[in-house]
C-alpha cells in the first residue's frame, strides 16, 4: 500500500511538471505576467501581440513605430556631454513620435514667398549687456507659459502671445491684455487647419484685419478636445460685443509685422529695444526629451524630414553660460508646452549658429495706433 502511494504522488508530480512545460511553451511571457495567443499589450508607443513564432515558441511582435520619448536615447544624452539634460515626461510617454509632430508643434513651414520679406536690419549698434531678460526690462508686460496641449496650435500660441507682450510694452504696462489664442484656431480658416497646423503669415493676416478678442473673452479648449470648433466671434470690426463667456469685449489689431534680419546682433537689438521677438524652428526627436541646459541637436539625429517638424515660440533673450573657460552663447525662449516641460516651460538654444534654423525667420510687430492712448514706437 505505501508503494502504491508513493509511485501515484510520483506520477503525480511528473504529470504536473509535463503540464507545467506544456502550458509554458502555450504563453508569452512580459515579467511575472503570462498572456495567451492573441493578447496585447503596449510597451511605450507600440502595440505587441502574443504569436507563435515557431512550432514550439510563443513571444510577443511589435510594431516598430518611433516613440516620442525614447529612455535609451535620454541615457545617451545625460551621460554625454552635451551641454543639456533629457527627462522621460509622462505626459509625452506612450505617444508616437507622429503624434508629438502632428499635435505639439503646428507651425508650417514658411512659404518661400513669406521668407522673401524684406528685413529689417537695426542701426543701433551701442553695446549690448552679457545677458538680458524682457521679464525683467518690462516687468509684468510679458505673457507667461501656457500649455497649447493635443493641438498643433503654436503657430496660434506664438502669435497672439507677441501681439499681447508688444500692445503692453507700447502701451508702457496699460494694456496688459492676454489675446485670445483659440480666436484664431476656431476663426482664421482661411488657409488655415486650426488643430491640424497654421501658418504665422496668415496668422498675422488676420491679427491686422481683424484683430483678436482676449482670452477672458474667448478662453482655449481646443487643447483637450484636439478640434479648432465652431467660430463664435462675429465677422467685422466691431467696437463691442458679447463674448462667448458673456462679458463685454472689442478686437485688438496688429500692425502687419515686419522680418528682423537674421544675423544674431540684428535680433539681440530688437528684442532689447523693443520685446520680444516670434521665431520658427526645425523640431528634431531628441527636442521633446529636453529638461535643462543649452540645446544643441545630437550629432546623430535622424534628419529625415518625416521625424522632424516645425514649431513657433518667442525668444524673449539672452545670455552667456561659463564653465571650464569656456562660454557658451544661449537664447532664452518661451514655449507652449506648460510648465512641466523644460526650464518651467522655457528653454535655452545655442545662439549665433542658426540651431535648427531658429535664426533664420524672426518676426516683430506692434500694436494698431487707433487701441493706444499714446505710443512710442522705436523701429
Amino acid at each position: 500500500m505505501f508503494l502504491f502511494s508513493t509511485l501515484f504522488s510520483i506520477l503525480l508530480i511528473l504529470v504536473k511538471k509535463l503540464a507545467h512545460r506544456i502550458t509554458y511553451k502555450s504563453y508569452c511571457y512580459e515579467g511575472s505576467e503570462s498572456y495567451t495567443v492573441g493578447q496585447k499589450i503596449k510597451k511605450n508607443c507600440n502595440t505587441c501581440e502574443c504569436r507563435k513564432t515557431a512550432p514550439k515558441k510563443f513571444e510577443f511582435v511589435c510594431e516598430n513605430k518611433p516613440c516620442l520619448i525614447q529612455p535609451k536615447l535620454n541615457d545617451v544624452i545625460n551621460r554625454g556631454n552635451y551641454g543639456w539634460r533629457a527627462a522621460n515626461y509622462s505626459f509625452f510617454w506612450g505617444r508616437t513620435l507622429e503624434y508629438g509632430i502632428r499635435y505639439r508643434l503646428g507651425t508650417f513651414k514658411p512659404y518661400r514667398e513669406t521668407m522673401h520679406m524684406n528685413e529689417i536690419r537695426t542701426v543701433d549698434r551701442r553695446p549690448l549687456p552679457e545677458s538680458f531678460d524682457s521679464r525683467r526690462r518690462w516687468p509684468r508686460m510679458i505673457q507667461e507659459i501656457r500649455d497649447q496641449g493635443e493641438c498643433g496650435s503654436s503657430w496660434a500660441f506664438s502669435s497672439s502671445a507677441l501681439a499681447s507682450d508688444r500692445r503692453a510694452i507700447q502701451s508702457r504696462g496699460r494694456e496688459r491684455i492676454t489675446l485670445s489664442p483659440q480666436h484664431l484656431i476656431s476663426c482664421n480658416t482661411r488657409g488655415q487647419q486650426g488643430c491640424e497646423g497654421g501658418h504665422i503669415d496668415r496668422a498675422w493676416w488676420f491679427l491686422r484685419n481683424q484683430g483678436l478678442t482676449s482670452d477672458q473673452c474667448y478662453p482655449y479648449t481646443s487643447g483637450h478636445s484636439g478640434h479648432k470648433g465652431h467660430c463664435r466671434i462675429p465677422r467685422g470690426r466691431h467696437k463691442r460685443f458679447r463674448c462667448p463667456s458673456g462679458i463685454q469685449d472689442e478686437q485688438y489689431r496688429s500692425t502687419p509685422p515686419y522680418r528682423v534680419g537674421p544675423s544674431e546682433e540684428d535680433i539681440m537689438h530688437e528684442i532689447y529695444n523693443n520685446g520680444p521677438v516670434q521665431a520658427t524652428f526645425r523640431v528634431m526627436q531628441d527636442f521633446f526629451s529636453y529638461s535643462s541646459g543649452i540645446y544643441r541637436k545630437l550629432p546623430v539625429t535622424n534628419t529625415n524630414p518625416t521625424n522632424q517638424g516645425w514649431h513657433s515660440v518667442r525668444i524673449i533673450g539672452w545670455g552667456v553660460e561659463k564653465s571650464g573657460g569656456r562660454q557658451k552663447k544661449y537664447w532664452v525662449c518661451a514655449n507652449s508646452w506648460g510648465t512641466g516641460w523644460g526650464e518651467d516651460g522655457y528653454f535655452r538654444i545655442n545662439r549665433g549658429q542658426n540651431e535648427c534654423d531658429i535664426e533664420t525667420f524672426i518676426v516683430g510687430v506692434w500694436a494698431k495706433r487707433n487701441h493706444l492712448r499714446r505710443t512710442r514706437r522705436r523701429f
